[in-house]
């Protein structure tokens, strides 16, 4: 990846903690070329369970969007998992 890649990412990676919110520890953000475009991957902490995320796009920029929203969903099935589990 070039430069402005990498710097690229690391603006993913602090969008995604501020999606995630408090409580979740981000682990990880990977980035992989496909033949179908972009497919970027989130992995992430909640108390003792790792959780992964993915979308895919045409350009990095597409996958972002589509990783934000599926971050966003993600997070309130964390929540409520929890929530069972503490019962």
């Amino acid at each position: 990846m070039s430069e402005a890649e990498d710097r690229y990412l690391a603006e993913i990676s602090e969008d995604c903690e501020g999606v995630l919110g408090p409580g979740i520890e981000l682990l990880g953000l990977e980035r992989e070329k496909r033949n179908d475009g972009v497919r970027l991957v989130a992995r992430y902490r909640l108390e003792d369970r790792v959780w992964e995320s993915a979308a895919i796009g045409e350009t990095v920029v597409t996958a972002h969007a589509v990783l934000r929203a599926r971050l966003l969903f993600d997070r309130i099935r964390l929540d409520c998992t929890a929530l069972a589990e503490r019962a």
